[in-house]
């Protein structure tokens, strides 16, 4: 029994390395392949013509991964998680390749010297913010240059410079981009304007939403031309509909009969005077609490699940429970102290975790099943929904379904929307792992790239249509109140005689947000471009119709812009930097002959 749960705890302790792994293989499905040359060439994707291969890339996920795992300790890695992993990973690489490829077409080059210099008097800054180089908590020049020197650390020097032979051509490439970069004082001006400079006004709006005789009426004539005139606008995807068996990763009842039976061993080693601290150590799976030997501290009654809080609170110090089952899995518990605190008893307690957890043979005989499933479906003599049935399984149907969307009922998975969108209707594919799921599936429908059927979006274009009315009657009432006031009406009389309330703002930015109006760029560009007491022309958005008049303006205090010259000239300049950039790599990004393969695999 000890070996057993030894092994059981070393399946725990490489979770995270192999599981993943193992979900990827299973994932690949056993339904055939348009064509599997990259796979058999071990490629996970190809970028400028150079091969990137699945071994170098998982291992770089699975670092990634493992990472993940420890800062989250206990909590498990979702699908999405691992699939937002997996695609950093991928662009990283990408953009290392793009990187390289670039300094190596423009001749960008790292001299010793350039490193020597760099690295006595530009550190990165996991050296400056190193405690060993630090005099009150600040970075100390001179203790760094005593360890730079030293020739006893010479060695150890060594693969901070190879870093630097890495890093410094990067940042040459980056100055080569940004270093025409300029900001001029207008510029950083206009920016402290935009921030700074207020007004205060009075808004007649009208809202089309809130307009009183709500009465239009668009036929089904209207919306039916609509759609013929906009049809362009309604192009819709391929989509394909699947039959499919979900079979979970769920515990079997010799899986649950496993977990009782490691607890009375458990607490036959306690019986026989093992430390439970040590046993917690080993064998727990709270990921939280198993160093701490358990330790749960104090505690107040509800402040953990029933059923433990219940088990605890009515026993005594120096108890052992168990074991106890919770939302969580089996505990056995040890009551240490109990305390009167504030009114309230609290109890002192440790605990060891067994979670209910599918074996590997439970694993196995599920992808067996799974298999056995997809190689019988996969003879053309033999009805999926039928066998499937003879294996007590219910089949589901999904709905039609774009390659890249969320398949509802299954979840995210890339390899089962590969398959589907490769092959034929009647493919049986699988097994696929989908979340917790092993999938096995059918293509049901194809629904081919073209116009979405009038029927599925009359509803939208008739609300779109009623939108657009709204928003002409909006306009033409502000166009008539504007004409009123032309006539020597003022902006209070206009709103009068429309019934509407007349909106005063208090003082506000050009690019902030107006109560009772919301954010509209036109509204507030119109307010910002009018004097003091002018009153706009009609201002028409999206959102409705304005009549604008300002009442104040606070212009921008110069000696105030002065102060915040310097550091608003930085903080542009390195707005600007970073928008240059990115419009570079998005370019080289675009001319890039990158191929991604990973869908055959996940």
């Amino acid at each position: 029994m000890m070996q057993a749960l030894r092994d059981k705890m070393k399946h725990i302790m490489m979770f995270v390395l192999l599981a993943f792994l193992a979900t990827i293989v299973f994932s690949w499905g056993m339904g055939g392949f348009k064509t599997n040359g990259p796979m058999e060439k071990g490629l996970i994707g190809k970028i400028n013509g150079r091969e990137i291969l699945y071994q170098n890339y998982m291992n770089a996920v699975n670092q990634q991964l493992q990472a993940l795992s420890q800062q989250r300790g206990d909590e498990e890695i979702t699908e999405y998680q691992q699939r937002s992993i997996r695609d950093q990973v991928w662009n990283q690489m990408v953009q290392e390749v793009l990187y390289t490829d670039e300094i190596a077409r423009l001749g960008i080059a790292v001299s010793p010297e350039e490193v020597v210099y760099q690295l006595r008097n530009n550190p990165p800054s996991f050296l400056t913010s190193n405690e060993q180089f630090q005099t009150d908590g600040q970075f100390d020049i001179v203790k760094y240059h005593e360890a730079l020197n030293n020739p006893q650390n010479y060695n150890s020097w060594r693969p901070i410079e190879n870093y630097l032979v890495n890093v410094i051509p990067l940042q040459k490439l980056r100055q080569r981009i940004i270093g025409s970069v300029t900001v001029s004082k207008q510029e950083v001006r206009e920016e402290y304007r935009l921030e700074n400079e207020q007004v205060k006004a009075a808004i007649l709006f009208y809202n089309p939403n809130e307009l009183p005789g709500d009465t239009i009426a668009i036929s089904d004539r209207q919306v039916k031309a609509y759609y013929e005139e906009h049809k362009a606008e309604y192009q819709d995807v391929e989509k394909r509909q699947i039959d499919y068996v979900l079979m979970p990763r769920i515990p079997s009842a010799s899986d649950t009969a496993q977990a009782y039976e490691d607890a009375q061993y458990i607490l036959d080693e306690l019986k026989d005077g093992v430390s439970f601290a040590e046993l917690a150590e080993a064998y727990s799976d709270d990921a939280g609490t198993a160093a701490a030997g358990g330790d749960l501290g104090f505690f107040g009654k509800g402040e953990m699940v029933q059923p433990f809080s219940d088990a605890v609170f009515g026993a005594r110090p120096g108890d052992i429970l168990g074991p106890v089952q919770t939302q969580y899995g089996l505990h056995i518990i040890e009551v240490l102290a109990s305390k009167r605190e504030d009114g309230e008893t609290k109890m002192h307690a440790r605990h060891i975790l067994l979670k209910f957890e599918s074996s590997n043979e439970t694993v196995d005989n599920l992808y067996e099943k799974a298999q056995y499933i997809h190689d019988e479906a996969g003879d053309s003599n033999v009805d999926f929904t039928e066998l499937c049935a003879q294996e007590g399984l219910t089949v589901s149907t999904s709905p039609f379904f774009s390659k890249q969307s969320f398949i509802p009922g299954i979840g995210m998975s890339d390899r089962l929307a590969y398959l589907t969108f490769a092959e034929e209707v009647g493919f049986v594919g699988g097994p696929v792992s989908a979340g917790n799921n092993i999938v096995v599936f059918q293509i049901k429908k194809i629904k081919k790239a073209g116009p979405k059927p009038f029927e599925d979006v009359q509803a939208g274009i008739r609300q779109k249509l009623i939108k657009d009315a709204k928003n002409a009657d909006a306009a033409a009432l502000c166009q008539a109140a504007y004409e009123r006031i032309e006539a020597g009406a003022s902006l209070a009389e206009a709103a009068a005689h429309d019934s509407l309330a007349l909106i005063t703002t208090d003082f506000f930015t050009l690019q902030a947000y107006v109560p009772k109006i919301g954010r509209d760029a036109k509204m507030n560009g119109a307010a910002f471009s009018l004097a003091v007491n002018e009153i706009s022309k009609p201002v028409i958005s999206d959102k409705g119709a304005y009549l604008i008049q300002v009442l104040e303006r606070k212009e921008i205090n110069e000696s105030a812009f002065e102060e915040a010259y310097n550091e608003k000239y930085q903080e542009l300049l390195e707005k600007k930097q970073e928008e240059a950039f990115t419009i570079w790599y998005n370019n080289l990004l675009a001319k890039a002959d990158i191929k991604d393969y990973r869908e055959m695999y996940f």
